[in-house]
């Protein structure tokens, strides 16, 4: 019996098939792992948040503080001791500044997430006069953004909190312009430093989404940061 073998020519179509399929499927691919990795983080936020809800009812409402109040009054270890399981880098997280790689000012970033600073109770008062401390305190919490993905790259990457209060100004680029130097507001998709930035938001009464940066913050008077203005 003769057996027949492929020809170059047939050799090559079934290449050029295969390498045809590959580059169909890859995007597809990529897009599903993408995919995965947004509703990882957006899970990392929510068990932040649920942790944050058995702190505050531990310490009758009151809040967690950020590094500001000292260095023992950070929320990273607070929170692990309530979830020691907690995830806190985001599967899309590639900052170059975890222990391993290049700290800044001898500082490596240990988490992928930070706190929302108009939420703490060590916020400066005369700086920020609508912070607040107890959960009391703020009418909606659905409504008020607590946990953000903070910046990959820079000074703030190794900070536990966002400053809200310094991003105002009449243009709406410009205002994602200074978020996006302490806030990674397109971590999820989107045009870095643009308005319609897309990154994770975990809110005030437990919940998380995804949301572009201008649905969260549209001003100095009209934003999802500012417990005061969410009654």
């Amino acid at each position: 019996m003769r057996c027949r073998a492929f020809t170059l020519i047939e050799l090559l179509v079934v290449v050029s098939i295969i390498a045809m399929l590959i580059a169909i499927l890859l995007p597809a691919l990529g897009s599903a792992r993408r995919s995965a990795q947004r509703t990882a983080c957006l899970s990392n936020i929510r068990q932040l948040e649920v942790a944050h809800w058995a702190y505050m009812t531990d310490n009758k409402g009151q809040m967690l503080g950020t590094s500001h109040g000292g260095p023992d009054s950070s929320w990273i270890e607070k929170l692990r001791k309530y979830n020691e399981g907690l995830l806190l880098q985001s599967p899309l997280d590639t900052s170059p500044h975890f222990e391993g790689g290049t700290p800044v000012g001898g500082v490596y970033r240990q988490t992928s997430y930070a706190l929302n600073y108009y939420l703490s109770p060590d916020a400066n008062p005369t700086a920020v006069p609508d912070a607040v401390q107890r959960i009391d305190q703020v009418n909606v919490p659905g409504e008020v953004v607590h946990f953000v993905l903070k910046v990959f790259e820079g000074t703030m990457a190794v900070r536990d909190h966002v400053h809200p209060h310094f991003w105002d100004d009449p243009d709406a680029t410009l205002q994602a312009s200074f978020a996006s130097s302490e806030m990674q507001i397109d971590a999820h998709g989107g045009e870095p430093q643009t308005p319609q930035a897309l990154s994770a938001y975990g809110f005030l009464d437990g919940h998380a989404e995804q949301a572009t940066f201008e649905e969260v913050y549209r001003g100095l008077d009209d934003n999802h940061f500012n417990p005061k203005l969410n009654r």
